[in-house]
């Protein structure tokens, strides 16, 4: 455990960023998970608002440095690929 006061506090705010990051990551899995399951209920309105919805908190991810931008556009690319074999299917 850090003993000097500026190690402390880079400790405090590191513990902040990892909270608030894993969040965000949550949030976008959760979406995607909601994404996939409106598209294999055959909905593609509701599949394409949540797609939109991911994207957006995919881009704002990749901005604050949570995400790295190829592991956004990697899923990104994925879950347009999965809804679209979806909703081709049904």
């Amino acid at each position: 455990m850090a003993r000097n006061p500026s190690a402390m506090k880079y400790h405090r705010q590191a513990q902040k960023a990892r909270a608030q990051n894993r969040a965000v990551k949550s949030t976008i899995r959760t979406f995607s998970k909601k994404a996939a399951a409106a598209a294999e209920a055959g909905d593609a309105d509701t599949a394409a608002k949540f797609q939109r919805v991911t994207i957006s908190l995919i881009d704002r991810a990749t901005k604050s440095s949570t995400l790295h931008k190829n592991t956004a556009a990697r899923r990104k690319s994925r879950l347009a690929k999965r809804l679209a074999k979806t909703l081709s299917a049904s």
